[in-house]
């Protein structure tokens, strides 16, 4: 499957409210693995981590 599918979903999941915090982490993980194993640019990665930050800060403000 296509790491942007991948990626795309699990932020999706995350942005989901019942999922669990330490879910950030996974997604975080999973990005890095992505740009370490050359499955995605520097660019992508950039994009994806501000996704991921902006979903955690819509979180806490939620909260």
């Amino acid at each position: 499957m296509s790491p942007h599918i991948l990626i795309d979903e699990a932020l999706e999941a995350f942005e989901h409210p019942s999922s669990e915090l330490g879910a950030q982490t996974v997604v975080a993980r999973m990005i890095t693995n992505m740009l370490t194993d050359d499955a995605i640019t520097v660019e992508e990665f950039n994009h994806y981590c501000q996704r991921l930050l902006k979903i955690n800060t819509q979180r806490k403000e939620d909260a």
